[in-house]
């Protein structure tokens, strides 16, 4: 009778151990946003640790006691389901996300649209990737990456910024983005094989017989926004010498950080626990591994590969804080300008003429002058 008793005594606290944080992640999950309205619902599971603290103080007939017993039961089941759906539809929203809705277009760029060239290529894994090269009256070129939500034409203003003072540009989609094929956004860890694949297709350009396209590429720089920069970083620390310089913006420092900052700002939940359960998501269905996307640390390996890293104060995406880090840990030479009033992607809009100003500078430096 002891034993029997003792268990029952067991049993209940650890149904109450469970119950407690689940009540906790419940309240937490019915705090979403107005874009999440279904997790409302959660509130409903919240009550369900004091029912079970009446139920020890004092004596319920036996229906209402099962059904009490019933409902704590499913509170605990459905809040583990409920986070679980939050974090597949986490990833399902974080490897397919919505194109952006205020594209440029390239006809707004006479001189760019003049000279633009499409072009196809294919990334090492068979992924046939889409984009536009203008060529230019020099041996320099800069191959524009852009960012998370967006395609090749988001990167328009500083294609054209960079073409018209003699640069020649090569902007394409990533995979899963514009015209390019693929089956999902992975923040850098696929994404680099496009790049690889971009690289190789300028330094093979004096080989084409197609004069539209014939140059001879000595010397080559990255401009990446937001996905776009933290990707040029993974690359380029991967393929030493293959580029000259690389411009960043609005980066992320890992995929972590990534992940928490779009839950905390799209979705209005804090990071714990639902981003690393996105993110685990993620990598069993895409095959990624969050250890091999963080920015902050591939940096390290950039040896003699000039960086200049440019954030805006003003971003709730990503925080300027982790442009500070990666910036941090790059070795020299390196810049870092943090935009002031400038919001996630909006540097070039904000800062104008001392964006130019900037960044051309700094490719004129770094990349080798053969004109």
């Amino acid at each position: 009778m002891i034993k029997r008793k003792n268990l029952n005594y067991l049993f209940i606290s650890l149904i109450f151990i469970l119950a407690v944080p689940a009540a906790i992640l419940a309240a937490v999950m019915g705090t979403a946003g107005p874009g999440e309205k279904i997790l409302f619902v959660a509130w409903l599971f919240v009550p369900s640790p004091v029912i079970l603290l009446i139920m020890l103080w004092r004596q319920f007939p036996r229906l209402v006691a099962i059904a009490a017993k019933t409902y704590i039961s499913l509170s605990i089941v459905l809040t583990i389901l409920l986070l679980i759906g939050v974090a597949w539809t986490g990833s399902e929203t974080a490897l397919h996300p919505e194109p952006a809705s205020d594209e440029e277009s390239l006809s707004d760029y006479p001189e760019l649209y003049k000279n633009a060239e499409p072009i196809t290529f294919v990334a090492g894994d068979g992924v046939k990737l889409a984009g536009w090269i203008a060529v230019a009256d020099s041996n320099e070129a800069v191959i524009l990456l852009h960012g998370y939500t967006g395609d090749r034409k988001t990167m328009l203003p500083q294609a054209d910024m960079l073409f018209q003072a003699g640069l020649t540009v090569l902007l394409f989609d990533f995979r899963h983005r514009g015209e390019s094929e693929g089956e999902f956004v992975t923040f850098g860890y696929y994404e680099k094989q496009d790049v690889l694949a971009a690289v190789n297709l300028l330094e093979s350009l004096s080989d084409k017989t197609d004069q539209k396209v014939n140059v001879d590429i000595s010397s080559i720089g990255l401009l990446g926004l937001s996905n776009g920069g933290a990707t040029a970083i993974l690359f380029a620390a991967e393929n030493p010498g293959r580029v000259e310089a690389i411009v960043t913006e609005d980066v992320f420092k890992s995929l972590d950080s990534a992940v928490s900052q779009s839950f905390t700002h799209f979705i209005g939940l804090p990071a714990f626990p639902f981003a690393p359960i996105t993110v685990w998501f993620s990598e069993l269905r895409t095959g990624l591994k969050r250890k091999d996307v963080i920015p902050e640390e591939a940096v390290m390996n950039l040896i003699d590969t000039p960086i200049f890293i440019i954030h805006g104060l003003e971003d709730e995406t990503i925080s300027f804080k982790d442009s500070e880090a990666i910036y941090s840990n790059a070795k020299q030479p390196k810049e870092l300008w943090l935009v002031p009033e400038a919001e996630h992607g909006d540097a070039f809009d904000i800062a104008g003429d001392e964006y130019r100003q900037r960044v051309l500078g700094f490719f004129k430096k770094n990349l080798r002058t053969s004109r």
